[in-house]
């Protein structure tokens, strides 16, 4: 009698057969990274502009929190214009006027984050910058669904990803 070592070809080929359907099933999450790295891009970006609106805001509360101080300057001598309400609306040391337009949207994001990606008012820019006074909103061109909106009143920053 001889003892039966090994595995047969059909036990071969279906265990192949089982990695490959897992391997099929698994393979587009792995490959398509593209999206989690441009959701991780806007998330980080909207928080470190919503940490610099805070901290302007807190520079603003510590020169007297009054409507009469109409900006601060931030570290590296950058000056933010503050709205009456103290957060920031442009870089002119006169202030804002509580009316936001897009240029000014573009001011703040380049005053308040320091090497900041391109924004403008078209999609030339990494980021397109529009406005529905008193929210900005700064929308990423390379992929759809992601935006991060300022509102100028209350300070506020939302971060949208899908």
């Amino acid at each position: 009698m001889r003892a039966n070592k090994g595995f047969t070809i059909i036990e071969l080929v279906v265990v192949i057969v089982i990695i490959g359907i897992l391997a099929a099933t698994a393979l587009p999450r792995f490959v398509d990274l593209t999206g989690d790295a441009q959701t991780a891009s806007v998330q980080a970006i909207g928080g470190a502009f919503g940490s610099g609106v805070n901290l302007t805001h807190a520079s603003w509360i510590a020169q007297g929190a009054v409507a009469g101080v109409n900006s601060t300057t931030l570290e590296g001598g950058i000056t933010v214009g503050m709205n009456d309400s103290g957060w920031p609306e442009n870089n002119a040391a006169g202030g804002g006027d509580g009316t936001i337009t897009s240029a000014e949207c573009i001011m703040v994001w380049d005053s308040i984050l320091s090497s900041a990606p391109a924004v403008a008012t078209d999609t030339s820019g990494e980021y397109q910058a529009t406005v529905a006074t008193p929210i900005c909103t700064y929308t990423y061109n390379a992929s759809a669904g992601r935006t991060i909106a300022y509102n100028a009143s209350t300070g506020a920053v939302t971060i949208t990803v899908p």
